[in-house]
C-alpha cells in the first residue's frame, strides 16, 4: 500500500513542478505493470516490488530535477 501511495503523490507533485512528460511516462508503465504482470501469470508481489522500484526512481527523479 505505501508503495502506491508514494508513486502517486510523487507523480502529481512532479506534474505540477516539471509538467506531464515524465509523469506519463511512469504512469504507463505502472498501467504495463498492472495488466502485463497478471497476464504473463506473475504474482501481485511481483507488481508490488516494480511499484515499488518505480516509486524509488520516481522519487530520484524528482530530488534531481529539485536540485536544479
Amino acid at each position: 500500500m505505501l508503495p502506491l501511495i508514494v508513486f502517486w503523490v510523487v507523480v502529481i507533485r512532479l506534474w505540477i513542478i516539471e509538467g506531464p512528460k515524465t509523469p506519463l511516462i511512469f504512469i504507463g508503465l505502472w498501467l504495463a505493470g498492472l495488466f502485463g504482470f497478471p497476464a504473463l501469470g506473475w504474482s501481485g508481489y511481483v507488481f508490488l516490488a516494480f511499484e515499488a522500484l518505480l516509486a524509488a526512481i520516481l522519487l530520484i527523479v524528482e530530488k534531481y530535477k529539485s536540485a536544479f
